[in-house]
């Protein structure tokens, strides 16, 4: 068989949603009973997402988090997990997959270029509505970011409001395209989600000894994940997280962790489902109240001084004519 059509059978059979684990036992054969014994770790040192090992299974029970987890699924763990191991890259996957003819009829990625300059990830969350998150990617330097959609209808949703109200990110308006390469959602993934899987995760009843600095700390080793927010509220502590994928990657990471052991750990609704505002107006102007013909009016001491001034010319006038008429009859005297 030549090496090209195997290559190409492995990258298909990879699309599809086959795990590398399950690819590699296809061809190699089943792992020694050593290598099983560690597979019900949720987070291990083999998975490139995981830079460090959790301590002694003897100490914190492997299988303990499926008495005390939310989810049913939590079998399939495994899968998702070693799925990962198939990619470092988490964007690496839209352009593999992008060349099947699957993913090419499904438009869920869109491209937000001239970002203003230090975004975050939270101004991104902040800016874009209309459907849940599939994967956050930002470019910072570059001024770009990828956002993936669940719903393919609600990327096109997002586009046709985009062109007829714009994006704002951060006061900024931002241009908004289809992304060249398209995030592929696996099945199993699809799967978690319609489970009720999302991008952020919710610790129920947490206990006094975990911060939110723990919870970045306990979270920096796993590969390509950012955590947007940590918020404590109601006695539950809401984790933001950049993509639905590695979310589930954490909550099992965080499960197998002896600090959150008996606390329930899932899933909440992706704040980015919120219905799109429209683009912002400008500051609004100051209704000015209807202005008032101008009506020149005196001081009341000028009025007063006025009617002084009226009286006294009257006077004046007055005594003028007396003046006159009293030269008037001192003449006709004179000449009688």
């Amino acid at each position: 068989m030549p090496p090209t059509f195997v290559s190409k059978l492995k990258e298909s059979l990879l699309n599809g949603g086959l795990s590398q684990e399950t690819l590699d036992i296809l061809i190699y054969g089943s792992p020694p009973p050593s290598d099983l014994q560690n597979d019900g770790k949720a987070c291990s040192g083999d998975f490139p997402e995981c830079k460090e090992n959790l301590p002694d299974s003897k100490t914190n029970p492997t299988h303990s988090h499926k008495h005390w987890g939310t989810y049913d699924e939590d079998d399939e763990e495994g899968v998702l997990l070693a799925s990962q191991d198939s990619d470092r890259d988490d964007y690496e996957i839209s352009s593999r997959s992008s060349g099947s003819s699957v993913a090419s009829t499904l438009q869920r990625t869109v491209l937000l270029r001239g970002l203003p300059e230090r975004v975050t990830h939270k101004d991104l969350v902040g800016a874009v509505k209309g459907g849940a998150l599939l994967h956050i990617y930002l470019r910072a330097r570059e001024r770009m970011a990828s956002i993936s959609f669940v719903e393919e209808t609600n990327a096109q949703d997002f586009m046709q409001h985009a062109k007829h109200h714009g994006v704002y990110v951060a006061g900024r308006r931002v241009e908004a395209s289809w992304n060249d390469r398209q995030f592929y959602l696996p099945p199993f993934v699809r799967t978690k989600i319609n489970n009720g899987a999302s991008r952020n995760l919710v610790i129920y009843n947490v206990q006094p000894n975990i911060t939110e600095w723990l919870v970045r700390k306990d979270l920096d080793h796993i590969h390509n994940l950012i955590v947007i927010s940590v918020i404590f509220k109601q006695g539950n502590a809401y984790i933001s997280t950049n993509s639905v994928h590695n979310a589930l990657f954490a909550r099992s990471c965080m499960m197998s962790r002896l600090p959150y052991k008996g606390m329930r750990i899932g899933f909440y609704q992706d704040e980015c489902s919120e219905p799109p505002t429209k683009a912002p107006t400008g500051p609004k102007k100051e209704l000015q109240a209807p202005s008032k013909k101008s009506v020149s009016v005196l001081n009341r001491f000028q009025l007063l001084s006025l009617d002084g001034a009226e009286e006294d010319e009257s006077e004046r006038e007055h005594e003028q004519a007396g003046l006159d008429s009293y030269r008037h009859n001192t003449a006709l005297k004179v000449q009688q």
